[in-house]
């Protein structure tokens, strides 16, 4: 495994960053306590993966801005992002990271209402490189608790497949044993 992230593990937090940052840098900050990664390194190149995700929605967002603003799901809750955005302005892409579940929304909602690229750009690159700092910090500073959770986790997902596979025997049995007794 150690191999693996050496060889792997930059090119695994960037395209991880992409899709889920929280917990990537998390790990990427763990693995650079545990000397497995270079802690600034991993810290760039997480902050990179954030903002390429970050901008892929924000570019979908503007190229499909007609039929997002007309989407149901739009016109329901539209009016409300649009006073939110109102009032703290562009500043909002910084802080979408720091609110859970307003990441991808808040970019498709300023590609959708075309906030100049050269904006986006900038405010995004600094909310992904604190970002990135914030969270990559923490694993760093976490790794030993984050250790003996990742076994915790290990634990219970042993037990849970365990239970999977003895109530999926009963229900088999249950079942066989009802269609002989029906038969």
């Amino acid at each position: 495994m150690e191999s693996f992230i050496h060889q792997f593990g930059l090119w695994a937090v960037l395209i991880g960053a992409m899709i889920e940052g929280d917990l990537v840098l998390i790990l990427a900050g763990v693995s650079a306590h545990l000397g497995l990664l270079n802690l600034w390194a991993s810290l760039s190149v997480a902050a990179v993966g954030c903002f390429t995700g970050d901008f892929a929605f924000y570019l979908l967002g503007r190229w499909h801005s007609d039929a997002i603003r007309t989407s149901r799901a739009y016109l329901k809750v539209g009016p409300t992002v649009e006073r939110l955005a109102n009032r703290v302005g562009y500043w909002q892409i910084f802080g979408a990271r720091f609110m859970f579940g307003t990441r991808v929304a808040s970019m498709l909602f300023w590609g959708a209402h075309r906030l100049p690229i050269a904006t986006f750009v900038a405010v995004n690159l600094a909310g992904c490189a604190v970002w990135a700092v914030i969270l990559g910090l923490l694993g760093y500073g976490a790794s030993r608790s984050a250790a003996a959770l990742l076994g915790s986790v290990k634990r219970a997902q042993l037990w849970l497949l365990g239970a999977i596979i003895v109530s999926t025997g009963v229900y088999l049995l249950v079942r066989w044993l009802v269609k002989r007794v029906e038969s």
